[in-house]
């Protein structure tokens, strides 16, 4: 009798063993799910961006150039699954961007520093290829537009280089649509190219001066490099 109640006792230990392994096990596989179903991580991207729906003669003259230049941006990415091909990834970027254009006159300056929140759907076709598109959203939080002007000499021999502040303001809050594509070269670390079309005006009260910038939109095109921590 003994041996039988040990033996009843055994197997009641070894079957909670196994039941205990089984819901550890459930547990584990239910945490990789919701951790997959959520991401964070950084990007960092450089490129060349413009500024686009000026009239031909914005500056004075005919068919000026569109002022460009260098356009950076870096912040965090966040990732929620919707379906297995379609996820959100929303980002918080801080933005800087650089343009210039010269004609005649002198050389102008356009430096804008922006909070950017991209709010992206992407599409997810391969294990490594994805696209995405959404709309983007900005808050400026500082400006510049100046003209660095040539001007005669005093001795008349020559032109000297004055900068001339311009009075124009930015618009405090912009809109427009951000649409790209990425690649993950190896996991978790992933290249992406992105277009950025602004759709509202950066300058909506800029005549006057020596220069109109009505109309004004941002343009910028970047490669970027994107991480995910998980």
């Amino acid at each position: 009798m003994k041996k039988v109640l040990a033996f009843a006792i055994a197997i009641l230990c070894a079957a909670t063993f196994v039941q205990a392994q089984e819901d550890e096990s459930t547990n584990q596989k239910k945490q990789a799910t919701e951790l997959a179903m959520f991401g964070i991580g950084a990007r960092l991207a450089v490129g060349y961006g413009m500024i686009w729906g000026l009239e031909d003669d914005w500056s004075g003259g005919e068919n000026d150039e569109n002022p460009g230049g260098i356009d950076l941006e870096g912040g965090a990415m966040g990732r929620i699954v919707l379906t297995p091909v379609l996820q959100f990834t929303p980002e918080l970027l801080f933005r800087y961007a650089n343009y210039s254009q010269d004609d005649d006159l002198g050389e102008r300056k356009f430096k804008q520093m922006n909070v950017e929140i991209p709010l992206l759907v992407r599409a997810v076709a391969t294990p490594e290829f994805y696209a995405y598109i959404g709309p983007q959203l900005g808050l400026n939080l500082s400006h510049d537009v100046s003209l660095k002007a040539k001007v005669p000499n005093k001795t008349g021999t020559g032109t000297i280089n004055h900068s001339v502040p311009e009075k124009v303001e930015q618009t405090s809050f912009g809109f427009g649509i951000a649409v790209g594509a990425g690649y993950f070269v190896i996991d978790k670390l992933a290249l992406d190219f992105r277009v950025g079309f602004g759709l509202s005006e950066l300058y909506p009260d800029s005549k006057g001066g020596f220069i109109d910038l009505s109309g004004a939109k941002d343009l910028s095109f970047k490669f970027g490099l994107n991480y995910w921590v998980f």
